[in-house]
Formats: structure tokens, sequence, C-alpha cells
């Protein structure tokens, strides 16, 4: 059965999270701006059922709304938040949604974005209370060691 990942958010972040990702798995991209994203793909190919739902658009006062929004419009088995966000954000919507969150902030230089990945560890963490919570975790590792990513667990998000 194919399953796909989907990175919502197409600026500075989410474009090089989407071309690494698309080299090992297959990737739909979306964006409230429809000339950034392949409409025609996206459009062919939102039956597939979501895997990951990576969010890379910025922290705002109704950020929370948006990412739920977002899962009851994907559906994914799993959400991951690399958006620079406040403090406790990821506990708030772990609270809301009943599938696994992760924060994994990303680090590096936005004109350069797609050589830091790789560069640098891409750290993560995951609430203590997310279901799945293993699986998730070794999902998104794997998934980031396919794309040549060096990974690291943190204790807390």
């Amino acid at each position: 059965m194919k399953i796909k990942n989907v990175v919502v958010g197409l600026g500075e972040i989410g474009r090089p999270i989407q071309k690494l990702i698309s080299k090992s798995e297959f990737t739909v991209s979306f964006d409230i701006n429809k000339k950034l994203m392949n409409v025609k793909q996206f459009q062919k190919n939102i039956h597939i059922p979501t895997k990951i739902l990576h969010i890379c658009i910025p922290f705002r006062n109704n950020f929370h709304q948006n990412v739920v929004s977002l899962c009851d419009k994907f559906s994914p088995e799993c959400l991951v938040i690399h958006s620079t966000i406040q403090p406790h954000t990821t506990k708030k919507l772990q609270n809301k949604l009943t599938i696994p969150v992760i924060f994994s902030p990303i680090r590096g230089v936005h004109k350069r974005m797609s050589y830091d990945l790789k560069r640098y560890t891409k750290f993560f963490a995951i609430e203590s209370r997310a279901p799945k919570k293993t699986w998730a975790v070794t999902t998104y590792s794997n998934l980031m060691k396919k794309c040549g990513v060096k990974t690291k667990k943190m204790s807390d998000p």
C-alpha cells in the first residue's frame, strides 16, 4: 500500500525539508500560496494515506488551531513540527490530538538550509504521554537516516 509524507509550508524551512524527504519517500507538499506547490500532484495523491505530517509554518497566535485543522485535513499517523514554537506547544497539541506529536527544530542558516540539514544533528523530542511513542520515534529516526540526517532524541520537548 502506498503511503505519503506531507510537508506543510514551502518557505525557507519547508522547501528544503520537502526536497530532502522526497528523495527517500513519496512526499507531497501543501501551502496556502498555491503558486509554491504542485497543485496537480497534490490533487492526484490526496487520497493516499499520510504517514507523517511535517509542519513548517511560522508560529502565530492561531498556530494550534491551524495544526489541528491540518491534522483533520490529512489524517496523519504522526505529526512532526519543524517550526520554531513557544514552550509547551507540543504538550498543548498532544492534548488535542490522538496521534504522536514530535518537535524537531531546525538548526542552520536559511540560505543554505539544504546543506545544514545534513550538516547538523537534528534533535527531536516527543511528549511522554504520546500514543504509539516507540513507533513514532523509530519511524521518524529511520526517515531522517534514509535522508542522510543524523538525529538525537531528547528527553522532553
